[in-house]
């Protein structure tokens, strides 16, 4: 079965990085890192394993130069540099806005993106979700979620964001979206014109673009897998499930297992560590490279064959390394 939100990797081996966040200076360390282990046949795929995006006030966000030199290192590397979708990534494609406390983080990404708006959507239009090795190593953003058996995640690895908005765009055809924007713009205090200039930097009716935050709201709402890729970029992991997460991962991974190697250990970012990463059960390493770490300065990557087995979390700690140190 062709899975185009999942990546497969049979040989070489891979540098992981998480949760940038828009950290320009942090970047720039993990991209030289990589290109020169590259140059000495020490690394053959980086992975950003989601939210390059975002960097929170009054540090400067670096998110626009980070994803275009993404684009370069993928015009350059190819299928060499990978990125997944993450939380922070997901609002763009949606249209929907993305918040933390005071802090609203689409707005500033939306406006500058600009003339780079086609290449950049068409890139996170691309981003698969999960990676999985031979070594039985499966890369994702967030973590296990639940009900991520083998029929959910069927539907989850084969995800169309084209569908799911074509779907959605069907369900409120043209003569009751005006009823649809005036409850968004109640439920934003605002109206839906200055909502979308706002958010999404869309000036005028006349854009192509000016019904796809309605759009990406009710399918948030509305459609069941939206909520899926919902439960996916925004679990909380351990800390929102409890016991009941070990469960969560090994379903995850017995549903990527199929028709592949088994898949005994996941790599996430996602959340904060203290020193850089922690191990979640025996089947999770979440690692931190900057945003996440605390302190920033300890934050790590993880260099590991993707072709060698790797059976727990465990095996994977003699393979971190910093660009701090």
């Amino acid at each position: 079965m062709a899975w185009n939100r999942v990546l497969d990797l049979e040989a070489g081996i891979a540098m992981v990085v998480t949760d940038l966040h828009g950290d320009g200076e942090a970047y720039a360390r993990y991209r030289d890192r990589f290109l020169d282990l590259h140059a000495h046949g020490q690394a053959d795929f980086l992975i950003l394993a989601g939210d390059l995006l975002h960097r929170t006030p009054p540090d400067p966000d670096n998110s626009l130069a980070m994803i275009l030199d993404v684009l370069r290192l993928k015009a350059e590397l190819g299928d060499r540099i990978i990125y997944l979708m993450g939380n922070h990534e997901m609002p763009h494609r949606y249209s929907f806005t993305l918040q933390r406390g005071n802090d609203v983080f689409t707005p500033r990404f939306e406006w500058a993106m600009a003339d780079n708006r086609p290449q950049i959507m068409a890139l996170l239009d691309s981003l698969p979700f999960y990676v999985r090795t031979k070594a039985g190593v499966s890369l994702c953003h967030a973590g296990a979620f639940p009900g991520a058996s083998s029929s959910v995640g069927e539907r989850l690895f084969a995800l169309s964001h084209e569908m799911v908005l074509a779907e959605t765009a069907v369900a409120i055809p043209s003569e009751i979206r005006p009823g649809y924007r005036r409850l968004l713009a109640r439920q934003n205090k605002t109206s839906y014109d200055q909502l979308i200039h706002d958010n999404f930097a869309i000036t005028s009716p006349d854009d192509p673009r000016y019904d796809d935050p309605l759009i990406g709201s009710v399918a948030l709402s509305n459609h069941p897998d939206l909520s899926l890729l919902w439960n996916a970029l925004f679990t909380r992991n351990e800390i929102q499930h409890g016991r009941a997460y070990p469960t969560y991962q090994k379903e995850l991974l017995h549903a990527l297992s199929y028709q592949f190697d088994t898949q005994a250990t996941l790599v996430t970012g996602h959340i904060d560590c203290e020193s850089g990463y922690t191990l979640v059960n025996k089947q999770q390493l979440r690692l931190a490279s900057a945003k996440h770490a605390h302190p920033r300065e300890s934050g790590h990557f993880l260099l590991f064959d993707v072709g060698e087995k790797i059976s727990s979390a465990e095996e994977l700690l003699t393979n971190l390394g910093s660009v701090f140190s």
